[in-house]
């Protein structure tokens, strides 16, 4: 396809995503000023058509894109996104890094990614299990209760309340143990380094005790979805007795966390998954956009095929370039 059978098509696309509406060869000379006649368009839009990238609308004269379009379309966008994200790799805006929650940060990130698109924004969390332990506090709140706080070089990732009747000199005792013995070591590994650290055996009560909040403590080896804006989304996409059955589906689907983790694109890189191209049946009516930040995690967004991909895109790469420069801080405050 030369230059301009591509820029053709780039402004069908792009005017049909903005409008709804089926372009004609006038359209494209008026609105956006190609030095070339009405009947050159024509033959190019002919071109696209019989190649399979535009279609004719039933309700004019005009083109619409297809699946093969949109395709096009948007790995143009990758492509321009992906030399922009070099230039974006020294992206740490200025700002005050608070350790927080690391479930509060997801969660924020997914309700940005959902606000700033008016879709569906998700954030798989990263295996905390492959993150490396960093501290724990251990701080007595009543005779059988106590505050516990582990932090990874991520940040925190559990503040939990813990039934325990020893005393705060026993805790700080089982937090120093911890502290100097394990600091830098995985968290899912974390149990078995504290044994290899006393080989003679769980003789000692400190260790044994330990090890029982440890047990109570470390996160799950399942990696959680976080996500915001089913309403947008179904909002954009179908009429409300549509969308009734569309969000049992929906919801039925994110219970199901693994199904959806599965349909996101395994590659490191910006991806996009376009209508029937998902292998999950539920999503073939929309476009998923996704970006892995590192540690195993991804983020995107989820919206219908005729979404403003170019929104979609840059949003999505500009909070996940965010989120990394959040997290490589705090693991470089770690170190």
């Amino acid at each position: 396809m030369d230059a301009r059978k591509r820029l053709i098509l780039k402004e069908i696309v792009d005017h049909y995503i903005r409008t709804g509406k089926a372009v004609s060869s006038q359209t494209i000379l008026e609105k956006y000023g190609l030095s070339v006649s009405s009947a050159t368009i024509r033959n190019e839009m002919k071109y696209l058509e019989k190649h399979g990238y535009i279609t004719k609308s039933w309700s004019s004269s005009g083109r619409i894109p297809t699946a093969k379009g949109y395709r096009f379309f948007v790995d143009w966008l990758l492509e321009l996104s992906e030399l922009a994200r070099k230039e974006q790799h020294a992206i740490l805006e200025a700002y005050d890094f608070q350790r927080q929650r690391l479930d509060e940060l997801f969660q924020q990130t997914a309700f940005l990614l959902a606000s700033l698109t008016g879709h569906l924004g998700f954030v798989l969390a990263p295996r905390l299990d492959q993150t490396e332990f960093e501290s724990v506090t251990l701080v007595k709140l009543t005779p059988d209760h106590a505050l516990a706080v582990i932090i990874s070089n991520l940040g925190i990732i559990e503040s939990r309340v813990i039934p325990t009747t020893l005393p705060q000199e026993q805790l700080d005792k089982i937090a120093n143990l911890l502290n100097r013995t394990l600091r830098g070591q995985q968290l899912g590994l974390i149990c078995a380094s504290l044994q290899a650290n006393f080989p003679e055996g769980w003789a000692d009560p400190v260790t044994q005790d330990a090890c029982t909040i440890l047990q109570q403590l470390l996160p799950p080896r399942k990696q959680q979805l976080y996500t915001e804006g089913l309403l947008h989304l179904l909002q954009t996409v179908f009429t409300w007795d549509e969308a009734i059955e569309e969000a049992r589906k929906l919801l039925t689907l994110l219970e199901d966390e693994n199904r959806f983790i599965q349909a996101i694109p395994r590659s490191a890189s910006l991806s996009a998954v376009i209508g029937d191209e998902h292998t999950v049946r539920e999503l073939r009516p929309y476009s998923l956009i996704s970006l892995h930040y590192g540690y195993d995690g991804a983020l995107g967004v989820l919206g219908p095929v005729r979404m403003d991909y170019s929104k979609a895109v840059s949003t999505t790469q500009y909070i996940g370039n965010r989120l990394r420069a959040i997290l490589t801080v705090s693991k470089a405050a770690q170190g």
